[in-house]
């Protein structure tokens, strides 16, 4: 291998083969295995071709191990990105998002790498220059010690070169043929050098040289310096916007595993309580099969028992009557013992008035024996005679008056006993019924003190009235018999008479003021008489009046009796439940009862859920956009106000449910029986929003629906012309049944309503002071007037469905005013309304004209029928009555 003549070809920058073990390694196996040809063949090519070669394969393996290494990050990247591809892809189509972000993420992770591949490759750029500089900087330093060729001779000038005592530290086997950093050192065995002057100018040209090249090398340092801050800068923000939009993705990626994470869990509890409700349902149905028998057992037993209570029944209702039958029996002894003791009283007063009328029938006749002229005797016989039958005649007449009192009084004790026999019925059905009607009796027990009626006191005031009539009666006997006696003694004093007529004649005188003062007593008598017989009559009359007012008091206690049995029937009968499967839809939720839930006692669940709206075509013209978006408010009983969130289309799917804790007492029962809520729907349009319908979501029919309601509710228009918005779907539930806390709320509310209209009633002044049903007052105005109408019942109302009692309410409508509804009924069908409603009218020709030509119609409604315009009941009231100033009632 030739060496160079110059010297200065040694001091060039030679690319460093890199002598390593591997390297000698490899050269002493080829050499080994390879013939004598190829031996020859190399031997033949000089040593500059061979590196030349080596060097360049050298460099060709190394750029395509790095192509291939470039290749395979490649790969990874594009497998990486597919994988993450596939992902997002299966993960959008779960969740229902757009293409759209997946493809913004995809251009940014490849912007990412395309910015990360920019910075290495300037990395290696920056570590190439950095090399070069100090590959430059050690050739700088080198040429500096480059060695003399007579080392013995000494320089006499600073040339800047190290001396031997320096270079003598070096050991020799880095003086001989080593390379240092890509240069190698010469052994000063080599050529030497020319001297002189071309030796110094050789060195400052290339030091000139390298100089330039230094700072073209530092100017392009500094610019790549500066290209350098600037990509760093551009790096940083791109990695900021890289981190950003990494933590967005990240954030959305968290979001819906954590959705999916959920998904998973309510997945999960849901089998889980699928699997334990199935288990609880298997065995509820092994329990229901031991109830199926257990009832058969006791429907048997049951039957049985209810046989032998019927016999029983029978045996008591037999001695009842029997005991009934004795207890009629010892009334009417008791009573016929009473009369026997007052006859005999009547007839010790009637012996001593006989005696008394004796001794002064014997003094008349000791004072008439000497009357002397018989003429006179005779005539005032016969004037006695006339009266005695004049009042004969009076007495029968007042006789036929009396038995016609007899028999109505007759009558009237004869219905009374029907009464009573009926009141006796009534006790034995009541004796049948002991559990359910003791609040009856305490009612009719109340109403028996309350009244001043008594059955013994009417029984004697009906015999003191027969007792009067047969005084009567005894009177005229008494009559008869003193005629008898009259003529039997006026006979024998005519005979007396003729004997002692000469006697008479001198006591005539004695005899006239006799007959006088006789006269005057006479006269005394038939005053008495008639003031007797008035005060008889007037008693009488009294008795007629008590008697009447009596019966009326037994028709009144008898019809509060039927109106009480009535009420109680309707209380205990008429609201029990009745077991209607409500409708259920397809899309309805299926009812599962939560087992984590934990209620107190007297707690429930209720539950308001508000499906879709359907919006009509008027709606969507006022909203001027074909996807509005909606939301629905609303408040329900105490608690705050409930928001649906906001959704857009047509026909908005809300799909919201509010759940109330609430106490489920006779206050909340009756909040939901009258109470409604307003539902109002808003349009949103960006951070506002417009309340544009409302409607009204009734609650009373899920005490009727087994606690359940799945209704529709119309919209109306709150602004503009439009009143039908559309149709809300939703629906209301309990969540934990209570039918029998239902049912005993409707019969306490229906027992308050009828015992206050009885409180009402008893309340209430005389019939002469009431006010009408429908009167007209005159007001201090003259040209205006006050009318009221009054509704006070209805009677024997029967609902549509048979199965059910209706909730009934009146409407009416009176003249040019709105239309009147009266407050709703539960549950009934003999309600007791009670609505009062006051008319200020004015007094012209129009009302007179309607008042004279129309009349008012009442219309019953029942609040559970769902057909419209069907009504329970129709009157119609003609108002002519009105206009000639005469109230109406009926």
């Amino acid at each position: 291998m030739s060496v160079p003549a110059d010297e200065t070809v040694g001091d060039l920058p030679v690319r460093d083969v890199g002598l390593t073990l591997a390297g000698i390694g490899g050269l002493q196996e080829s050499s080994t295995t390879q013939n004598v040809k190829a031996r020859q063949a190399v031997s033949r090519i000089s040593r500059e071709e061979l590196e030349d070669r080596f060097l360049r394969l050298r460099d060709e393996n190394i750029l395509l191990k790095q192509h291939a290494n470039k290749q395979e990050e490649k790969i990874k990247r594009m497998a990486t990105k597919l994988i993450r591809l596939v992902n997002d892809k299966k993960r959008s189509e779960q969740v229902g998002g757009g293409p759209k972000r997946l493809g913004q993420a995809v251009e940014l992770e490849e912007m990412i790498e395309h910015l990360q591949e920019r910075v290495r490759e300037l990395e290696k750029q920056n570590e190439s220059l950095r090399s070069k500089l100090i590959s430059t900087k050690q050739q700088l330093q080198i040429q500096g010690h480059r060695p003399c060729p007579y080392s013995y001779v000494q320089s006499r000038i600073n040339t800047g070169l190290k001396k031997v005592s320096e270079a003598a530290g070096m050991p020799e086997h880095t003086k001989k043929g080593m390379r240092f950093q890509d240069l190698e050192v010469r052994s000063p065995n080599l050529v030497l050098p020319r001297y002189g002057q071309s030796l110094l100018e050789d060195p400052r040209a290339e030091i000139r040289n390298l100089e330039t090249v230094i700072e073209s090398q530092r100017e392009r340092i500094e610019e790549l310096e500066h290209a350098r801050e600037i990509l760093v800068s551009q790096l940083r923000r791109k990695e900021k916007e890289i981190e950003e939009s990494v933590l967005r993705l990240k954030e959305q990626e968290t979001t819906s595993q954590r959705l999916n994470i959920r998904d998973n869990v309510e997945m999960i509890k849901v089998h889980k309580q699928l699997v334990e409700k199935s288990n609880a349902l298997s065995a509820m149905e092994g329990k229901f099969l031991q109830l199926q028998e257990n009832q058969r057992n006791l429907k048997t037993s049951h039957d049985a028992l209810i046989a032998k209570g019927d016999e029983l029944n029978l045996q008591l209702k037999e001695e009842r009557l029997k005991c009934l039958h004795l207890e009629k029996e010892l009334q009417s002894v008791t009573i016929s013992n009473r009369r026997t003791e007052e006859l005999q009283e009547r007839i010790n007063d009637l012996e001593k008035e006989k005696e008394l009328l004796k001794e002064n029938y014997d003094k008349l006749y000791n004072s008439v024996f000497s009357m002397t002229h018989e003429q006179q005797w005779i005539l005032k016989e016969q004037q006695l005679k006339l009266q005695i039958a004049k009042l004969e005649t009076a007495i029968k007449s007042d006789l036929a008056d009396k038995n016609e009192i007899l028999d109505k009084i007759k009558v009237e004790r004869d219905q009374k006993e029907k009464l009573m026999q009926e009141n006796k019925d009534l006790q034995l059905c009541y004796l049948e019924h002991k559990q359910q009607l003791d609040e009856l009796k305490n009612h009719i027990k109340f109403l028996t003190k309350e009244s001043d009626i008594d059955v013994a006191e009417l029984s004697e005031a009906l015999l003191l009235i027969k007792v009067q009539k047969q005084q009567t009666n005894g009177d005229l006997m008494f009559l008869e018999k003193v005629e008898d006696d009259n003529h039997k003694d006026l006979e024998h004093s005519m005979r007396e008479l003729q004997l002692t007529h000469a006697e008479t004649v001198q006591e005539l005188e004695k005899t006239r003021n006799m007959l006088i003062v006789q006269h005057k007593i006479n006269k005394d008598y038939q005053t008495e008489v008639e003031a007797v017989t008035q005060k008889m009559e007037s008693l009488q009359k009294d008795y007629e009046l008590k008697l009447e007012q009596y019966v009326h008091l037994l028709d009144i206690r008898a019809a509060r009796i039927r109106k009480l049995e009535a009420q109680l029937k309707d209380i205990v009968y008429g609201t029990k439940p009745h077991k209607s499967r409500p409708e259920i839809l397809p899309g309805d939720p299926v009812d599962e009862f939560d087992e984590t839930l934990h209620l107190e006692r007297g707690e429930n669940l209720f539950e308001i859920h508000i499906s879709k709206v359907i919006f009509s075509s008027g709606a969507m013209h006022s909203f001027g956009d074909q996807e509005p978006a909606t939301f629905c408010t609303y408040a329900f009983y105490d608690f705050e106000l409930q928001t649906t969130p906001v959704v857009y289309g047509r026909t908005p799917s809300y799909d919201f449910t509010s759940q109330y804790l609430v106490q489920a007492d006779d206050c909340f029962l009756h909040y939901i029986q009258r109470n409604s809520i307003t539902l109002e729907v808003h349009h949103a349009y960006g951070t506002d929003y417009e309340t544009v319908a409302a409607c009204q979501l009734k609650f009373h029919e899920i005490l009727e629906n087994n606690g359940k309601i799945y209704s529709t509710a119309n919209l109306i228009g709150i602004k503009g012309n439009i009143q039908n918005y559309g149709t809300v779907e939703y629906w209301i539930r309990l969540r934990v049944p209570m039918d029998q806390a239902i049912s005993l709320y409707k019969e306490r509310s229906k027992a308050l309503g009828y015992i206050t209209s009885n409180f009402r009633e008893r309340e209430e002044p005389p019939p002469q002071q009431i006010l009408r049903t429908a009167q007209v007052s005159t007001s201090t105005d003259g040209n205006l007037n006050e009318l009221h109408i009054t509704i006070k019942c209805c009677n024997s109302l029967q609902s549509r469905k048979k199965h059910l009692q209706p909730n009934p309410y009146v409407v009416y409508k009176f003249f040019d005013f709105a239309d009147h509804d009266t407050p709703i009924i539960p549950s009934s069908n003999n309600p007791q309304i009670d609505d009062h409603m006051c008319f200020q009218v004015p007094m012209n020709a129009d009302l007179d004209r309607y008042l004279k030509s129309e009349s008012l119609t009442f219309y019953v409604f029942d609040d559970g029928e769902t057909e419209e315009g069907a009504y329970v009941g129709k009157a119609s009231v003609p108002l002519i009555s009105l206009a000639h100033d005469r109230s109406i009632s009926g």
